[in-house]
């Protein structure tokens, strides 16, 4: 989507509100309506709030009188919490966030060392080696890579519409593969089993390979939305 198709989309839902008599929709909203960046929609708003200075001063409206408001007037300010409204603290969600952690945490490793993840020298032949055991891989590579996929969603009013996508599948099956191995974990312990069926030990084997696509594949969508909103693109391919 070029500038000028983004600009003609925030042109034409900007006259339709004010022929309806509808407040003028803001940026957030226009960024849903029309698909584009944030970037290019702040762009045409400007370029619209110039065009119309002129008429504006001369006392020429373009529509009805909603529209001799400044176009800056759209942009939504972000509403100030009352002053006499007591927020509630977040201090519970580390209380919450450790034990769900250390359960988790604890999950991942007993099921890597039910699929042969354990101990490794990971630098043979140099001095004394460094051996470093590889089941806490699973736990920080898994749940790390949920936490900055659902940080992309929810952070994603300038991403293109295939970023937000790819994230939230992406989220979705980071959530399903830590609780399908956390499943797996507890079965298993409880079972008493020592070693894990060949199948599971294969699945768990692919999930440091999976996470490292998935991650670099999330990351690069995300510097293209940053450079094409820099660039006045719409940072889609």
């Amino acid at each position: 989507m070029s500038t000028n198709q983004v600009l003609e989309q925030v042109r034409t839902a900007l006259t339709e509100a004010d022929d309806a008599g509808r407040p003028r929709p803001g940026r957030p909203t226009l960024t849903k309506l029309t698909g584009a960046t944030d970037h290019q929609v702040r762009k045409a708003l400007a370029e619209l709030a110039a065009a119309e200075a002129p008429a504006f001063q001369a006392g020429n409206s373009l529509a009805s009188d909603a529209s001799t408001e400044p176009i800056e007037a759209a942009i939504e300010p972000a509403a100030e919490p009352a002053r006499d409204r007591r927020l509630p603290r977040p201090w519970p969600l580390a209380i919450i966030g450790l034990a769900a952690a250390v359960a988790v945490w604890g999950g991942w490793v007993r099921l890597g060392e039910l699929t042969g993840f354990g101990p490794v020298n990971v630098l043979p032949g140099i001095g004394g080696g460094f051996v470093l055991d590889t089941a806490v891989v699973l736990p920080v590579s898994v749940e790390a890579y949920a936490a900055y996929a659902l940080h992309v969603l929810l952070a994603s009013a300038g991403m293109s519409e295939r970023t937000r996508v790819f994230a939230k599948r992406s989220f979705f099956t980071s959530l399903a593969v830590g609780g399908g191995a956390q499943v797996a974990s507890h079965v298993m312990g409880a079972a008493g089993v020592t070693a894990a069926p060949w199948w599971v030990t294969t699945l768990v084997a692919c999930v440091p390979v999976l996470v490292v696509g998935l991650a670099t594949g999330l990351a690069t969508l995300v510097r293209q939305d940053a450079t094409a909103g820099d660039e006045g693109g719409d940072g889609r391919s």
